[in-house]
């Protein structure tokens, strides 16, 4: 039982212990947080300044995943008007990663407090760094905390309700930095164009289609190249516009169909004609023949 008493006091006491802090500085340079070698491990952290009309206090947890060139970060922001956030940095050396973070600049000395890390060990400020670039480690320097925010840094981003994927700031409600992979991917169907196939719709000619490919290198109503690579296009909107053209197409090529049964109509008829013809002059030929040559007429 005493053993028992011991273990219970040793595990409180490194609870208490990993619950450190220091003063972050807003003097443009970075501060190593911690460090760890070939393990699992993280750790939960506080931080906050109380610089005028700008003040905040940030909340997240940060893990390192076996000395990998990517951590897991969760932050938690609030503050007012124009907040001064911090930005962390991932440093990996192979053998051993490290977590720094830099304070705002403008902002006044805040506290940057860690709890409960699982490994590793604290280093709370105890080296500064001006450039992160020039000490032989791969180096990850994420954005800096957006005010208001709910964030996941790694694979997973969640940022004022847009959700991000391989990228720290997605600007929409979902950005994926990669190629995506469904079973199935559904567009809202509103607006498809049937109107192309009611009476009243004016079907350009074929050769107005022709003078404005000419013109302008790409069809109506079809984004250019040049617009496709600067804006990018809607899945749906395109879908659409795709589906006009097919129409649209459909409808010339009925109208071809039937010219061309018309045609074949006239075709046969002029066929007929010239086998009647032939059958004519071949007659014609035979009775010609027959009287230069003072045959009796065939019955």
């Amino acid at each position: 039982m005493k053993h028992f008493y011991i273990l219970i006091f040793v595990f409180f006491s490194s609870i208490n212990l990993s619950a450190q802090q220091f003063n972050l500085p807003a003097d443009g340079k970075w501060y190593l947080v911690a460090k760890i070698g070939g393990q699992h491990t993280e750790f939960e952290y506080t931080y906050k300044h109380t610089t005028a009309h700008t003040p905040s206090l940030v909340s997240g947890r940060i893990q390192f995943i076996n000395s990998q060139n990517f951590s897991i970060q969760e932050h938690h922001s609030m503050g007012y008007a124009r907040w001064l956030q911090p930005q962390f940095a991932l440093l990996n050396f192979g053998g051993e990663s490290q977590i720094w973070v830099k304070a705002a600049p403008s902002a006044d000395m805040g506290i940057f407090k860690v709890n409960n890390i699982l490994a590793g060990s604290l280093e709370l400020g105890s080296t500064s760094d001006d450039n992160l670039n020039d000490n032989g480690a791969i180096v990850t320097i994420y954005n800096k905390i957006r005010d208001n925010a709910h964030t996941y840094v790694g694979n997973l981003n969640v940022m004022d309700g847009n959700v991000g994927i391989g990228t720290d700031l997605p600007s929409e409600r979902l950005v994926v930095n990669g190629k995506i992979k469904a079973n199935e991917i559904r567009v809202d169907g509103q607006g498809a164009p049937d109107y192309v196939f009611e009476k009243e719709y004016k079907l350009g000619t074929l050769n107005e289609l022709e003078n404005y490919i000419k013109k302008n290198k790409h069809l109506p109503e079809i984004p250019s190249a040049a617009e496709f690579e600067r804006d990018g296009m809607a899945i749906g909107e395109m879908n659409k516009l795709l589906l006009k053209k097919i129409e649209e197409l459909t409808l010339h090529l009925i109208q071809k169909d039937k010219a061309l049964i018309v045609q074949q109509n006239d075709i046969n008829i002029l066929k007929k004609q010239a086998e009647d013809q032939k059958q004519i002059l071949l007659t014609l030929r035979a009775e010609v023949i027959r009287l230069i040559t003072k045959q009796p007429k065939r019955k």
